[in-house]
């Protein structure tokens, strides 16, 4: 017997949904938005308008799985945020997209995919790098050909939006998400985000932020992550906050990078020992030269963590960056420290 599809649009989109709920094995069911509460309960799946999405917003019906937005054209911010609150998991833009929505529907009834890695990158101190490595790992990932979501918690810093060229690509950010504790599906996520190529997207905060994400909305995104079966990359201020611990207590590993000096060492043992703790896995990049001549063995040594890879800088980055995006070039040191962390997370095998 056939699903039921709870369809929820204008009489110009029912028949482009029709033709789509057919063609992944279901049986359509109409209803008003104002008056749906028993379908929208028992259907394995729900397909809703801009529209249809204002009026349930208003009534509060319980967030569910297998709700997905449609629209004639690409939804506005405001209309992504409604839907991801109601639990929507993708979107399509008909009729352009009727085999985006198929697909979507087919998937509804398939389990989850396994659930991918996450990454937190946290310099030891001011320059080390972190932001930069974290933004190489995820173009190594998906260079690899990983479906890759990098989160940007530093509020204050300059952005990996900034850092990877997209800053004027339209999509959610950080204060757009008000998810009180609630769960979100991670195609939508990927579908509402900026993108930086086609398989990383990047979720960070407003240039002039209102607020701070909140720890809900961090776990529930790590979350969505994990459950797209992405990697999940986040680039970590050092800051002891709530949002900072949750991100750490989500991780499967936490990257250190540091300089190879004395100074830097003893602000890497500082943030392991006041923020990272013993409780997650922490390894180290360390990004040089050494004024002082320190080895990076000796250095992971010092601080008392793995070492995963040593770098030195390229002085051209910096001119670079201020032209255009950030490219990592497989063979540059930067390259080669990010398919080491890579490698490293995605279970590979460490690479030192």
């Amino acid at each position: 017997m056939p699903d039921d599809l709870l369809v929820l649009v204008d009489p110009d989109l029912y028949d482009d949904v029709a033709r789509c709920a057919a063609a992944a094995g279901y049986r359509t069911v109409a209803a008003r938005p104002d008056d749906c509460r028993r379908e929208w309960l028992t259907s394995r799946a729900v397909v809703a308008d801009p529209a249809a999405i204002a009026v349930l917003t208003l009534i509060h019906p319980p967030r569910r799985d297998g709700l997905i937005l449609v629209s004639a054209e690409e939804p506005r911010a405001d209309t992504w945020r409604m839907a991801m609150d109601l639990g929507a998991t993708d979107a399509a833009a008909l009729p352009s997209d009727e085999n985006r929505l198929v697909r979507s529907l087919t998937d509804v009834r398939v389990p989850r995919r396994r659930p991918a890695g996450v990454l937190a990158v946290i310099g030891a101190h001011g320059g080390a790098g972190a932001s930069t490595l974290a933004a190489a790992v995820a173009l190594t990932s998906v260079g690899n050909g990983s479906s890759t979501l990098l989160l940007d918690l530093d509020d204050v810093a300059p952005g990996a939006d900034l850092l990877l060229g997209i800053e004027q690509r339209p999509g959610l950010r950080w204060q757009d998400l008000s998810l009180d504790g609630g769960v979100v599906g991670g195609t939508a996520l990927h579908h509402a985000l900026p993108r930086a190529g086609s398989g990383l997207a990047v979720l960070t905060s407003e240039r002039l932020p209102t607020r701070a994400p909140g720890s809900d909305a961090v776990a529930a995104v790590i979350d969505a992550g994990q459950a797209h079966g992405d990697l999940v990359v986040v680039d970590l201020p050092r800051a002891d906050t709530p949002v900072v611990r949750t991100a750490i207590a989500s991780a499967d590993l936490v990257v250190l990078v540091s300089a190879p000096s004395v100074g830097g060492c003893a602000a890497a043992r500082r943030v392991v020992g006041r923020l990272i703790g013993d409780e997650v896995s922490v390894e180290l990049v360390v990004r040089g030269p050494s004024p002082g001549g320190l080895r990076p063995a000796q250095v992971a040594d010092a601080i008392g963590v793995p070492l995963i890879a040593a770098y030195r800088p390229d002085p051209r980055l910096p001119v670079r960056l201020e032209g255009g995006p950030l490219r990592v070039r497989p063979r540059s040191p930067l390259g080669r420290a990010a398919q080491a962390v890579h490698s490293r997370v995605a279970g590979q095998g460490r690479a030192a």
